[in-house]
């Protein structure tokens, strides 16, 4: 369930950013003022949000069983007395 209310709720983000962004646009071509800096700003501002939206990958855990480094010595020990 909770699952479900953070992917709406991060659809419902993206769409509207990409409304402000739209809006955005359409008051730079209206206003001859409107800096060129400004609006690589903007660009830049919005290109950041997308990127923090996007969910970092997952770590790839190694498949099978992983001995923790520490005991490895144990490990290294136990093998000598075998022989």
């Amino acid at each position: 369930m909770r699952v479900r209310e953070l992917a709406n709720s991060h659809g419902e983000l993206a769409e509207r950013l990409n409304e402000l962004e739209e809006k955005t646009e359409a008051l730079a071509l209206q206003q001859d003022n409107f800096a060129h800096t400004t609006r690589a700003q903007l660009k830049q501002v919005f290109e950041a949000i997308r990127q923090l939206m996007t969910p970092p990958e997952p770590s790839k855990r190694p498949i099978g069983f992983v001995q923790p480094a520490d005991e490895a010595g144990k490990l290294k020990a136990v093998k000598e007395r075998r022989e």
